[in-house]
């Protein structure tokens, strides 16, 4: 009797020694390791995590089956931002803040004026450069990045402060301001003092328009206090650049304010100035223009401003007073708007300048 059980427990080990040498032999023509299947037999499974939350109330904040993101990426791919045409100067840590999307992201962080190092491989200015993509799935994501007031990089004492629209100015003007040149006038008011200009490019650089709008970054070079205009208190950048858009030549997420197609759009400025026809509203820009050119002319025979290259003449010394003027004359000329970013600041700013030169005899 007992030998029977042995003999029937010896035919079930070898049955089952066969279908397990059975099996083995189909996991192997198949690929997968037998170690797979011994392993996945012994794991246990963990306690279920907490759910996730459902894409239908985060995603679709955002992107619905409107045309809105659609039109803001249709836009965007048109303006200056998106070329990235300046991207590969990332390379330069002191270019990189500005002229990255990584770079833009350390230094709003550090509140460095610089990099730590140059940016390879770098992104242009995109969405995610202003924007908290994807950072909550709502539509807090649409939210800026910082509109803190931040110090200048031409005077880490001077603090910048575009207070309307919840400060969003600010985020633009991190990017749109003078920088610092070497040598920089310590004695701005001084015709005694010189110094070296050893290139033709010293100046505040191309983007000083954020400074202009808040009425800053300019010498104080004659014996009345420059003013502002009404523009400064009551606007912000997006009230113009960003009114609603004509397609994608002007308007929303293009940021321009002109086009060949389109033209000039004025639609913002009828809040305010109900008869507009054009930005030259009450001829200031005129003014502006003629002042602009007459400073010019007086730096050209002063034998300080090239106007062909409209750069100064390096290789020489000159008073620190020139080039106080000189600074706030390219100040002007960056900011490219004529008198409309703050008509009363640019005003002051050159007619202090044409007041020295014109003593001068020029």
């Amino acid at each position: 009797m007992i030998q029977g059980k042995i003999d029937n427990l010896n035919h079930y080990q070898h049955h089952h020694d066969m279908r397990t040498s059975t099996i083995l032999l189909i996991l192997a023509g198949a690929g997968i390791p037998a170690v797979t299947l011994l392993f996945s037999g012994c794991t246990k499974e963990g306690p279920m995590g907490a759910n996730g939350k459902d894409a239908n109330s985060t995603c679709t904040e955002c992107h619905t089956t409107s045309d809105s993101i659609a039109a803001r990426i249709f836009q965007y791919d048109a303006s200056r931002h998106a070329s990235g045409s300046l991207t590969y100067t990332g390379t330069n840590n002191a270019c990189a803040p500005c002229h990255t999307s990584q770079g833009f992201d350390e230094v709003i962080v550090s509140n460095a004026d610089t990099t730590l190092i140059g940016v390879s491989n770098a992104a242009p200015i995109n969405c995610r450069t202003c924007h908290n993509i994807h950072k909550t799935y709502t539509l807090a994501d649409y939210g800026l990045k910082i509109t803190d007031p931040f110090m200048a990089r031409f005077n880490d004492t001077v603090s910048i402060n575009m207070k309307v629209n919840n400060g969003s100015s600010n985020l633009c003007g991190r990017c749109h301001q003078a920088i610092k040149p070497s040598p920089f006038p310590d004695k701005p008011t001084s015709d005694a003092d010189s110094l070296t200009i050893a290139s033709s490019s010293w100046g505040p650089h191309y983007g000083p328009q954020a400074l202009i709008f808040a009425g800053s970054g300019a010498f104080q070079i004659g014996a009345t206090s420059f003013g502002n205009s009404p523009h400064k208190d009551s606007l912000s950048c997006s009230s113009c650049h960003m009114a609603p858009a004509l397609g994608n030549f002007t308007g929303g997420h293009t940021m321009k304010m002109t086009s060949a197609v389109t033209g000039s759009n004025i639609a913002p400025c009828k809040a305010c100035h109900l008869t507009a026809s054009s930005f030259n509203i009450n001829n200031k820009r005129t003014v502006i223009t003629g002042m602009y050119n007459q400073l010019k002319r007086q730096q050209a025979e002063a034998n300080i401003l090239d106007t062909t290259s409209m750069q100064i003449k390096a290789g020489k010394k000159y008073s620190q007073k020139q080039l106080a003027v000189l600074w706030n004359f390219l100040m002007v000329a960056y900011d490219r708007s004529m008198g409309v970013h703050n008509y009363q600041y640019i005003h002051d700013m050159l007619q202090s300048g044409i007041d020295y030169y014109t003593a001068r005899g020029y």
